[in-house]
């Protein structure tokens, strides 16, 4: 197996020593349970080598071990992108026939979807705009749209949207006479507690992605001490403007997205982390300018306290997809260091679930617990609508079987999977 340089030492070590050295509780596993470290070495490194844009030789393998191999491609939402890739090597260096077809046929729903996701964004744009909305696109179609050659390359399942606060309640009524409903509205009872109102349309939701309109872009503002928050006015300012032929919109600035990919990645799906967002991470990253874009992120990234995510994203995508950081930022003992609330919230974080982080939080302060009393409660009894939708069932009158579903999703996560973490680190 081919071997990778430490990004922080001179010490070679293959791929999987390297990716449990920089962050053994995180779990590289996207969608199923199965890691892409659990792959043989020779596919291992053909992945990554695929990534890296490298031409690395087909590895002998058999049949099941190619089906494995994509099976970990499709849980990481990375079958276009790779299919994109193999598409300019050599017949030596690519799949088998039948994986490659399995992977075109992924590429081609994927295009199809995409040209979906486009229509649906340009019109409620285009709806946000006439009434004097301005809208920022977060995610995976903003990044689908600006980063990659094809967007089809980068699968989305929503629409994330970012609006002022000022501007939520006429955001919803656009979305409302555009054919969309509100699952719950959150805004006027919560908005200091939950960040996002969840939309799906009424007439057409299976051609239409579901919609959230955020009014906080800090996914873990309830977390910190004072539940301080980004200054959303500043993060309009340094949109980044994105025009394609046939779409232009607004998104964060790559320097704001970098650290927000990281709170998302590292901080909230630590248990289901792809490889695409360790790829946007690289892409991101590739964005910035040296050495004044560099320097506003270090100093960003302590400001919202994503110190140590961030540098966790940024190693990742330096193993997998060959990231060079510049001369001058590639050594993190030289960045600036976390805040003492950022360490406690990352300690936290990697023993156990957001939910638990959230209720530790509050249960340990008597008067901001009982002015989270009521979002707690939403939080464990959301809306009918939002419980129906995640957890769909065949008639409504079959409602509390989506909330038992639910509850023991949470238990499996909170308790279950925390039993099994703390078996394998004993």
């Amino acid at each position: 197996m081919n071997h990778l340089t430490n990004v922080n030492s001179a010490t070679a070590l293959t791929l999987k020593e390297t990716i449990s050295e920089i962050c053994p509780d995180l779990n590289l596993c996207g969608t199923t349970d199965k890691s892409p470290l659990d792959l043989s070495d020779e596919l291992l490194a053909y992945i990554c080598s695929v990534i890296r844009d490298e031409s690395p030789t087909a590895p002998d393998a058999t049949i099941e071990q190619w089906v494995e191999l994509l099976e970990v491609l499709r849980a990481n939402w990375l079958i276009p992108l790779f299919y994109r890739k193999i598409g300019f090597l050599p017949q030596e260096c690519r799949p088998p026939e039948p994986i490659a077809d399995e992977m075109r046929q992924a590429f081609l729903f994927s295009c199809v979807r995409s040209l979906h996701m486009e229509g649906q964004l340009r019109e409620i744009i285009e709806g946000f705009q006439e009434q004097g909305v301005r809208v920022l696109v977060l995610r995976g179609p903003a990044l689908a749209f600006s980063l990659y050659p094809d967007p089809a390359m980068r699968p989305s399942c929503d629409l994330d949207l970012l609006v002022l606060p000022e501007q939520v309640v006429q955001a919803r009524g656009i979305l409302e006479d555009l054919g969309y409903k509100c699952l719950a509205k959150r805004f006027e009872t919560s908005r200091d507690f939950f960040r996002e109102e969840c939309f799906i349309h009424q007439k057409n939701p299976g051609n239409k992605f579901p919609v959230d309109l955020h009014w906080v872009h800090w996914e873990l503002h309830p977390f910190f001490k004072g539940s301080k928050e980004v200054d959303i006015q500043d993060l309009f300012q340094r949109a980044w403007k994105v025009e394609t032929p046939t779409l232009a919109f607004e998104t964060l600035h790559p320097v704001d997205y970098l650290i927000h990919s990281a709170i998302h990645l590292i901080m909230i799906h630590k248990n289901e982390m792809r490889l695409s967002w360790i790829y946007d991470t690289a892409l991101l990253a590739q964005h910035l300018q040296v050495p004044d874009d560099w320097e506003t992120l270090q100093e960003r990234c302590v400001a919202w306290s994503a110190r140590i995510p961030l540098e966790n994203c940024l190693r990742m995508a330096q193993v997998w997809a060959g990231l060079e950081l510049p001369e001058g930022f590639d050594d993190f003992s030289t960045w600036p260091q976390p805040t003492e609330d950022e360490r406690t919230v990352w300690a936290d974080t990697m023993q156990h679930h957001w939910v638990t982080i959230l209720l530790k939080r509050s249960l340990s302060n008597p008067s901001l617990l009982l002015k989270r009393v009521p979002s707690l409660l939403r939080l464990l009894f959301p809306h009918p609508d939002i419980v129906r939708f995640c957890y769909p069932t065949s008639s409504n009158w079959l409602l509390p079987v989506s909330y038992v579903r639910r509850w023991l999703r949470w238990i499996d996560d909170l308790v279950i999977n925390r039993i099994g973490e703390l078996k394998q680190r004993g």
